[in-house]
């Protein structure tokens, strides 16, 4: 047991090691250009890309209360807190911790835990089929329109494929992420239509703010040339590049991935990529990890003078 302890530890820390040095090998990419970007920073820029983020923080919290609550009647002040939290603990901790915090602060849903699991699951298997979706999609338009074409109609055959394999593909989904969901029965558990459109929907709509985010990271940068396609393309794959499990929560990958993919399809330096790319990664990192916090703290202040 402790040999095993011990080994994980390691492994951890190896992690942790092999983040910090791909973030620190981006930064010397910068050649000074990443300095230059924090100096030259205004108010006006720092405040649009806060609450662009903030919009991101909003979306995703409320994404969750509305999968894990049938009505506003079952939520209460404590799934609110665990559900504000969800973005920063899935960032600090590893193993999701803020969509479990979320799922246990729920408890007062009038859905049973199994019905909560398996939405929560839902939400973010669409997250990661969109993403690929919206990857595939823009990278294929940016090389042949013909390509892109015939891309749209195999996302569309495959829809509806997936609409009809998306329990059982929620129940493999889940038991990798140890999530209780119950036995899985082909009969009953049917995924309503409306909900697998309205999760697909949000899911669109989560990532479009996230690549508009970026955006304007590399527009701050005096970089004109590149189009919003373009980008949300990079975000699609640096997201998608988080999944190789070496660093906690692809720190390093995520940014090395946004870098190369930004000089590859954008046509810019590798200097100016490099340095976009790990500003988009820290203000990503400061947001999410300070802003809920800071939220919490802003929806309790006034239920506390109310109760002194």
């Amino acid at each position: 047991m402790d040999s095993k302890r011990f080994r994980k530890y390691l492994l951890r820390l190896a992690s942790v090691a092999i983040g910090i040095s791909l973030m620190a090998y981006l930064y010397f990419s910068t050649d000074g250009e990443f300095t230059q970007f924090i100096k030259s920073m205004n108010l006006q820029t720092m405040l649009i890309l806060i609450a662009v983020y903030a919009g991101i923080l909003i979306i995703d919290i409320s994404r969750l209360i509305v999968i894990l609550h049938p009505s506003k009647k079952s939520v209460n002040p404590t799934s609110v807190r665990a559900t504000i939290l969800a973005p920063s603990l899935n960032m600090l901790l590893p193993g999701r911790a803020g969509d479990l915090n979320a799922l246990v602060g729920s408890r007062a849903s009038d859905w049973p835990i199994g019905q909560r699991t398996r939405n929560l699951v839902l939400l973010r298997l669409m997250d990661l089929v969109v993403l690929a979706i919206i990857g595939t999609i823009l990278a294929a338009s940016l090389l042949n329109y013909t390509l892109m074409l015939a891309m749209i109609l195999a996302v569309i055959i495959g829809s509806m494929v997936v609409y009809k394999i998306l329990p059982f593909l929620v129940g493999k989904f889940a038991s990798v992420l140890k999530l209780p969901i119950g036995e899985f029965k082909p009969e009953e558990d049917h995924i309503a239509l409306k909900r697998f459109a309205l999760t697909g929907i949000s899911s669109v709509l989560f990532w479009i703010i996230q690549g508009w985010f970026t955006y304007l990271v590399i527009n701050s940068f005096t970089v004109d040339m590149m189009s919003f396609t373009t980008v949300l393309a990079a975000v699609a794959a640096a997201n998608l590049s988080k999944l190789i499990p070496i660093t906690p929560g692809g720190v390093g990958i995520y940014e090395n991935t946004l870098a190369f993919t930004l000089t590859y399809l954008g046509g810019i330096s590798v200097e100016i990529a490099a340095a976009a790319a790990l500003a988009d990664g820290v203000l990503r990192y400061v947001l999410t990890a300070s802003m809920p916090w800071l939220g919490l703290a802003f929806s309790n202040s006034p239920k506390s003078e109310e109760e002194e």
